[in-house]
């Protein structure tokens, strides 16, 4: 693999892409589109790290050597989307490549927190993308490290908080019962591995939240978790073929995977807070000393009211390649859930499954719904039975599985104060759909 570091880079762009739908009350809902084979996309970005202080990112290239240019670039932007650091790749097909992006993360208090990467082609066209959350792990409460983690993308002035922490801070929240507490100290106190959270929440929260009086901010949680071991969370890639053709084999992959993603609205009374000297371990083992508030906090009923719009996507793919017809030697079943809050019954579900290759694309819209929650299940599965005989061909069976979610909250607040409108999103897939989806999200929002 070869890379060199990048100084100036130009802008990405979008291909549009559409798809036909029809009406159905207050669902939009895609018929199924059927292919002969899903493509694979070019690049996923498998996860997204922190690992001896610089960023990394782990990157999966597709089996298809057409399918890659020679060389990518591998860029990160910070909150501000000022360009922090790039790498240039040579992709190689079928493997995995980690790189590390020095100097990608740089004093995030000031930045952003909700930090973003990007996989492009040396001549502009992007390839994937990832929203990633920058936080702290902190040793004690003076001595702290950067860490980074798969996110979802949302309007600048909405908070992102891990589905721990929000659970964490409800529960407080109803113990205390109005009554004013150390956010971080409290939060800490439950929970010690989200102290370093807790530091960076709380400073959105004096960012961006009235330092005194009844203050409303929005905030998103989300949660992605899968049995692939990937920060894809409901998009995977089961591919099940044998590894080698001159021996007879068998082979049964599965993965399930969630992803959960809320926007809400928090009211809140913040007493002008004290601040916090916390030392940041940088690369090369300097600490940055940086002063983070500790507001003292409590819950307010406000004079807020918000109501939500929901737009969802579920793709999938499944394909097999039989070697005795009539007898299937390769089979995938793919399924996919959407959810809207904490409702039992599916808005969406969807069952594909092989010996005919199908893709299918279902797709809701929801309108002034009083949850702004939602989450997607996915649960793939792709097998073959190989008698070693290649002169009859190699069996194999393949389920892919991807999604969108997009939310919109709208608030009306007499005492003003607070951004009228929030938004927040999140799109995985391992197919070269992502185009595809990002239009979608931009569709939704354009229509609103």
């Amino acid at each position: 693999m070869h890379r060199r570091s990048l100084r100036s880079l130009a802008p990405s762009w979008l291909r549009p892409l559409t798809l036909s739908s029809f009406a159905l009350g207050g669902l939009l809902v895609a018929t199924p589109a059927h292919a002969a084979e899903a493509s694979e996309a070019p690049a996923t970005l498998l996860d997204v790290s922190m690992q001896d202080g610089e960023l990394t990112a782990r990157i999966r290239w597709s089996a298809e050597p057409e399918d890659l240019p020679e060389e990518v670039e591998v860029l990160s932007y910070d909150g501000t989307d000022t360009l922090t650091a790039g790498e240039r790749v040579t992709p190689k097909a079928g493997e995995e490549t980690e790189v590390k992006l020095s100097g990608a993360v740089q004093e995030p208090w000031e930045t952003g927190w909700a930090q973003r990467l990007v996989v492009r082609e040396a001549k502009g066209r992007e390839l994937t993308r990832q929203p990633y959350d920058v936080s702290l792990a902190c040793e004690d409460e003076k001595t702290c490290e950067l860490t980074a983690a798969p996110g979802i993308s949302a309007s600048r002035e909405v908070l992102h908080a891990s589905n721990a922490l929000q659970e964490t801070l409800a529960v407080i929240e109803k113990e205390q019962d109005g009554k004013a507490f150390d956010l971080v100290h409290e939060v800490a106190r439950r929970d010690p591995s989200l102290f370093g959270e807790a530091l960076t929440h709380a400073q959105g929260l004096v960012k961006y939240g009235a330092a005194e009086g009844c203050g409303c901010t929005w905030e998103a949680s989300y949660a992605r978790s899968n049995t692939q071991g990937t920060g894809l969370g409901a998009a995977h890639d089961v591919f099940a073929r044998p590894l080698a053709t001159n021996r007879p084999s068998k082979t049964r992959l599965t993965a399930q995977g969630t992803s959960q993603m809320t926007l809400s609205l928090r009211c809140a009374s913040l007493d002008w807070p004290r601040l916090q000297l916390v030392g940041i371990k940088q690369p090369g083992g300097v600490v940055k000393p940086v002063l983070l508030p500790q507001p003292v906090y409590s819950t307010c009923a406000g004079t807020c009211s918000g109501r939500f719009t929901h737009f969802a996507r579920i793709t999938g793919a499944v394909s097999a390649v039989s070697t005795n017809n009539p007898f299937l030697d390769g089979s995938a079943t793919e399924q996919s859930k959407y959810h809207l809050g904490n409702g039992l019954s599916p808005l969406l579900n969807w069952t594909e499954s092989a010996p005919n290759d199908n893709t299918f694309i279902q797709a809701t819209t929801a309108y002034n719904v009083g949850s702004g929650s939602g989450f997607v299940q996915t649960s793939g599965e792709a097998s073959y039975n190989y008698n070693g005989n290649s002169s009859m061909g190699v069996p194999r069976g393949r389920a892919q599985g991807g999604y969108l979610m997009a939310v919109q909250g709208t608030v009306a607040c007499p005492g003003g104060g607070l951004y009228p409108i929030g938004r927040a999103w999140d799109i995985a897939t391992t197919m070269g759909n992502e185009t595809f989806l990002n239009d979608g999200v931009t569709l939704f929002f354009d229509s609103l």
